[in-house]
């Protein structure tokens, strides 16, 4: 949640910000990012400058909606998982996708390269970058590739990396990556 002090003025506050996240920007691709209003509300230009500078870190900026004294935050609206991008080719480092349904690659993920999708996220190659499904809160969402080696790997919440130790033996067939007791697990994918 990010909170604006109201007595500050917003270029200090973002130039801080900007500073923070500059110092670990990679920990924070794929993060939504809740702007929480307080009695200072921003101008539209000040959030057009926040979604920016958060998109420059791969983040996503969404707001906090008071419509009620208990303050409840606007519900995430439902994904449609079967709304599907197909992206056809491989992903090059640096390069991102982002699509608030389900994401196909016909082609590899590469190291530095990041996918995110609403929805599920389905690598018919190697996935060796970023993934992020069930961006927008989806716990259900899955992750599934010829040969799952992420160096990240998100789903809604939840986080895991790649293990320290490259120890561990490849994939020997396609793996589905899911939340199960609060963890994300890997499994062989079998009919």
């Amino acid at each position: 949640m990010l909170w604006l002090d109201p007595h500050a003025e917003f270029d200090d506050v973002f130039n801080q910000l900007q500073e923070k996240l500059a110092v670990s920007k990679d920990f924070w691709q794929g993060v939504t990012v809740v702007l929480k209003q307080t009695e200072r509300e921003c101008c539209p230009k000040e959030k057009a400058q926040l979604e920016k500078l958060m998109g420059e870190f791969g983040m996503a900026l969404k707001e906090h909606v008071a419509d009620n004294p208990s303050s409840r935050m606007k519900t995430t609206r439902e994904v449609d998982r079967d709304y599907a991008l197909i992206v056809r080719r491989t992903l090059r480092s640096g390069q991102r996708v982002h699509h608030e349904g389900s994401v196909v690659v016909l082609g590899d993920v590469n190291p530095g390269a990041e996918v995110v999708a609403g929805g599920d996220i389905v690598v018919l190659g190697t996935l060796r970058g970023i993934a992020h499904a069930g961006a927008l809160g989806e716990e259900t969402a899955v992750v599934m590739a010829l040969k799952l080696l992420p160096t990240q790997l998100r789903i809604a919440h939840f986080i895991s990396r790649a293990p320290d130790h490259q120890d561990a033996p490849e994939p020997q067939g396609p793996e589905i990556a899911r939340i199960r007791n609060n963890l994300i697990t890997i499994h062989s994918y079998g009919p």
